[in-house]
């Protein structure tokens, strides 16, 4: 299985295969979750830094909402040990699409769209793709200050994503849009600024060099 989120401050990977449905900006940080394993190895997911607001449980590898979360999935934890970590789970999420092309929601069938809730799968492999991107331009072990930035970028390919797996062949309306969106999102990389450790970045501007 291809790993779709991200974790930091886990030396020793304790946590691996995470795959938690019901994500959002409500239950989240913008899509980072912040992890406790504390002194008796109980594993607690908040949405806040301060870990204060609680959402999820991990019981047995489960991911078990809390506070009517809405969450729900799985991990593997391996040789639990006490530590703070974070998971960065999405950069976009089902509004975001939305807000992007208007009437996205009417490919989902009873909720689902290809055997995940909502549009969890493209949106995964959207961040796959982001993060493939960005890992080629900055340090090993970047971390984001704020996932926000990142939701116009993931979103427009995941647009792509799932106009391509609607399209039956290369001239139809949906393989159209996939093409669309492919150029939208390839134009939104250049405007793309993070802040990592207080710094601003913007991995893919143009660089001019000078003999």
């Amino acid at each position: 299985m291809l790993e779709y989120a991200t974790t930091h401050d886990d030396p020793t990977g304790v946590f691996s295969h995470w795959l938690v449905d019901g994500a959002d900006r409500d239950n989240t940080d913008h899509g980072r979750l912040y992890v406790r394993i504390d002194d008796a190895l109980e594993v607690s997911l908040y949405a806040d830094a301060a870990r204060t607001d609680l959402v999820a449980m991990v019981e047995d590898n489960q991911v078990i909402e809390q506070n009517d979360s809405g969450l729900s999935g799985r991990v593997r934890v391996t040789n639990a040990t006490p530590l703070l970590a974070s998971v960065d789970l999405f950069y976009a999420d089902d509004a975001d699409l939305a807000a992007l092309q208007g009437g996205v929601a009417g490919f989902l069938t009873e909720g689902v769209f290809n055997n995940r809730p909502g549009f969890a799968e493209p949106l995964a492999r959207a961040k796959r793709v982001v993060d493939a991107l960005l890992n080629a331009r900055l340090p090993r072990g970047w971390r984001a200050d704020d996932l926000q930035p990142l939701a116009h970028t993931t979103a427009c390919y995941a647009l792509l994503f799932i106009y391509d797996h609607l399209s039956t062949h290369v001239d139809d309306a949906a393989a159209e849009r996939a093409r669309h969106w492919r150029h939208e999102a390839r134009r939104a990389l250049p405007s793309l600024q993070l802040l990592i450790n207080g710094a601003s970045c913007a991995p893919f501007q143009p660089r001019v060099l000078r003999a």
